[in-house]
This record gives C-alpha cells, structure tokens and sequence, in this order.
C-alpha cells in the first residue's frame, strides 16, 4: 500500500476532507509572510547599522 493509510483501507481523519483557502485566507497568509521577510530584512539591516 504505502502512504498513511490504516489497516483497514481507510484514510487518516486528516486526509477525509480537503478545503482549499478562502480568498481572504491567502490574502492574510502572503501578507503574514511579507510582513514577516520585511521585519526580517530590517532587523538585519539594523543589526549592521548598529556596529
């Protein structure tokens, strides 16, 4: 068989349903992640400023 699978031939209850993301939730994850690389970039940037 392969995969994660249960004996029995049944999924896993993670694996029974699949939602794809709302419009408003892909919006929230890219800006979480720009946010996130923005805040990254500046926290570098002030790290070798401050020397």
């Amino acid at each position: 068989m392969g995969g994660r699978f249960m004996a029995q031939g049944k999924p896993l209850p993670e694996q029974e349903q699949w939602f794809d993301l709302l419009p408003v939730e892909k919006r929230l994850i890219s800006y979480s992640l720009g946010l996130g690389l923005v805040l990254l970039v500046l926290l570098v940037w002030v790290s070798h400023t401050a020397l």
